[in-house]
């Protein structure tokens, strides 16, 4: 793979690029929906009330653990009346998603090498979406916030942020990177920014992220397996 050439500045997504995030999520919706099928509700009504709560209250109320739990909660108090599923259930989906958030977040392998390794060539900086303080703690906990120049988090990530960054910095977009594994929040706006991008997939990449790569065969996107594998390209 042609490496990047000219690249100053590598900004990195962080939940699913650096550690694994919405796997959680993942988990303790697949129990809050198996909870809903035992008590008698079809699957796909399920899934369907749980996709149509969870997109209002991302547009209402953002991103994040505490508006995970609120949906989870909305819904208990709205399908628990029709379908007798048994509260301790409920507790034990919430409990067992609260112990990730205590537990802090887990790098994924090779991250701290790489970025120490980054560092010496490139300013690094981390860009990230969600609410405030999680992520200021997730950062800090997982030792990212010694690993880089700064970090940015918004409540969204769209190409008018991409912008703002690009231009509050005076970087010039072409020797700018972004590493990411989200098309949608990552790789797309940055390369309608005149940025480089390098696309990591993940398996458990939030499903309300979903999108296709704006064009695949872009000359300044790098699509890797691995997060170790930057360092072959940068």
């Amino acid at each position: 793979m042609e490496p990047i050439k000219g690249i100053r500045t590598l900004i990195f997504d962080a939940d699913d690029t650096l550690w694994k995030n919405n796997f959680y999520f993942v988990e303790a919706t697949e129990a809050f929906i198996a909870m809903w099928v035992a008590a008698g509700m079809e699957e796909s009504a399920a899934r369907q009330a749980f996709l149509e709560f969870e997109k209002k209250a991302v547009r209402e109320r953002g991103y994040g653990s505490e508006n995970f739990l609120y949906i989870l909660q909305g819904l208990w108090e709205r399908l628990s009346p029709r379908y007798p599923a048994p509260p301790q259930t409920m507790e034990q989906i919430i409990e067992r998603f609260k112990e990730h958030r205590s537990n802090g977040p887990v790098l994924f392998e090779g991250v701290k090498e790489t970025m120490t390794e980054l560092a010496r060539r490139y300013a690094l900086y981390v860009l990230t979406k969600g609410r405030y303080d999680e992520q200021k703690g997730k950062i800090i906990r997982a030792g990212i916030d010694k690993l880089v120049r700064d970090y940015f988090i918004v409540p969204e990530k769209d190409i008018t942020v991409y912008r703002e960054l690009l231009a509050s910095h005076t970087w010039s977009s072409e020797q700018v990177c972004m590493v990411g594994n989200s098309p949608k929040s990552d790789i797309n706006p940055a390369l309608a920014c005149g940025m480089h991008a390098v696309y990591i997939p993940y398996e458990h990449t939030w499903h309300l992220d979903h999108d296709a790569v704006s064009d695949p065969h872009h000359p300044r996107l790098r699509t890797l397996k691995t997060f170790r594998e930057l360092t072959g390209i940068l």
